[in-house]
């Protein structure tokens, strides 16, 4: 049922750590033989493994796929938005314009930073602890 999964799992395991670039995607945490560990493509809330089974994807990319998979709203965006270019070493009017809409829509929000995953949020949480309670240590 999961031939293709594992057989690129094998072949990941030669070179990715764990199989994953994530732990939350790797095999430890996912059922050998009752689960697959590679999705080929995703519509909505469905997604297919690599071996054509179907599924609805109940973690829907670890949280930010809110709306599923290719939704052709978003998908439209990410390609206008993909002609211009990404990655930029400078700011674009699209984040002041993004962190003014969530101010106005998040009662409590009077500014916004932007993170690229939830290790820079974490540090960035803890810098911010420890300057505002004065303190050096942090429990974890």
């Amino acid at each position: 049922m999961y031939k293709k999964s594992e057989q690129l799992l094998g072949q990941a395991l030669k070179s990715i750590p764990l199989g994953s670039q994530t732990f939350s995607k790797s095999l430890t945490q996912y059922p050998k033989g009752a689960s697959p560990f590679f999705i080929e493509q995703g519509k909505g809330s469905k997604v297919w493994d690599v071996d054509g089974n179907e599924y609805i994807d109940m973690v829907m990319g670890c949280g930010p796929v809110t709306l599923g998979h290719n939704h052709p709203v978003i998908n439209d965006a990410i390609k206008r938005q993909m002609d211009d270019g990404i990655l930029y070493s400078m700011l674009h009017p699209l984040e002041v314009e993004v962190a003014e809409k969530l101010i106005k829509y998040i009662p409590s929000a009077e500014m916004v930073k932007f993170s690229k995953n939830g290790s820079d949020v974490c540090a960035a949480a803890v810098r911010l602890a420890r300057h505002v309670t004065q303190k050096d240590m942090i429990f974890c």
